[in-house]
């Protein structure tokens, strides 16, 4: 479905010398630099896949994406989508994917409104008015945007915009989605229903999506394979689950005590947090069972809750692996 092997982006930047005599120096011989924004990146991805694509500002997310969506040409290295080169940017390869940037969802004019802006889509990619109308409940439905969907855009708030813009990306039903910070700025409610959605059109569709997002939670809840790029590189691609135990081969037992009970000492050098009573616990995985049976035997638990690492901390054990 997507295959990319040994990419890389090289961008050419000007340099110069702060004050007058750079500025006059620039402008008489103009010194430049190369800065490699992706190197040497190799990975799949199968049809229906949704994977998370993560990294620190400026590690290459947008980059790579931008290259496979055929916005940039790519300075070396080889890339398919659906069996074609995205730097072509061939008609028919353009209407069989879609990218979609949280900073800017919508392209349409701002006195449009949604309504309008979806059938400017139909327009431009030619699509069939039966078909179009067909679908168009469906996702007007699935992005519960009807309430709004005549208003014009320069009236909607940035959640509803980004719905709008889902809706207009999505009414001709491309095959693979690039998705640039979907949620960014968004409420956690607004958040949540994005989320919802990118999951039911997975599922209906089986579209390949590949995520990018600074918002970890949507990484984890809709994506079981990750990929963590930084500085260019690729440094991880593989399971989440596989990733947190490979970094963070502990967990948090957090419970409550009640005032009486006190905790041996083998226990207590296990304790990393108390506070009013509440206890944090950080347990290899090993050992997480029987410490959580003998607490729950020997002692008056209030409640008892087992949670992983922070997906955050994984990932900063991650940049500072040098091998992984």
């Amino acid at each position: 479905m997507l295959q990319v092997r040994n990419l890389g982006k090289t961008y050419e930047v000007p340099v110069r010398e702060s004050g007058l005599k750079g500025a006059l120096s620039s402008f008489i011989k103009r010194k430049k630099k190369e800065i490699c924004a992706v190197t040497d990146l190799s990975f799949e991805i199968r049809k229906g896949e949704m994977v998370g694509f993560i990294g620190s500002n400026g590690a290459g997310k947008s980059t790579t994406l931008k290259m496979l969506s055929g916005i940039l040409h790519p300075s070396r290295g080889d890339v398919t989508v659906l069996g074609f080169k995205p730097h072509q940017r061939q008609h028919v390869y353009l209407k069989k994917i879609a990218l979609i940037r949280g900073s800017k969802p919508l392209f349409a004019p701002a006195d449009l409104t949604a309504l309008d802006a979806l059938h400017m889509q139909r327009i431009i990619y030619d699509i069939d008015y039966k078909d179009f109308t067909r679908d168009l409940g469906k996702i007007v439905d699935w992005l519960q945007i009807e309430p709004y969907y005549k208003k014009p855009l320069r009236t909607l708030s940035l959640g509803e915009r980004m719905r709008c813009g889902l809706a207009c990306s999505l009414v001709y039903n491309p095959e693979v989605l690039f998705l640039d910070e979907p949620t960014i700025g968004l409420d956690s409610n607004a958040q949540q229903r994005i989320r919802h959605f990118l999951k039911e059109y997975n599922r209906e569709t089986n579209a390949t999506i590949l995520l990018t997002s600074h918002y970890m939670e949507d990484v984890t809840q809709l994506c079981k394979r990750v990929m963590v790029i930084d500085k260019g590189r690729l440094r991880f691609d593989g399971g989440i689950n596989h990733m947190v135990n490979q970094l963070t081969p502990y967990k948090f037992i957090v419970f409550t005590l009640e005032e009486s009970s006190v905790l041996p000492a083998d226990l207590s050098k296990l304790v990393i947090d108390t506070q009013d009573g509440k206890y944090t616990m950080r347990v290899s995985n090993q050992h997480v069972p029987s410490v959580t049976a003998r607490l729950l035997s020997n002692f008056s638990i209030l409640d008892l809750t087992v949670e992983q690492p922070p997906f955050d901390n994984t990932l900063q054990q991650l940049y500072a692996a040098e091998v992984v």
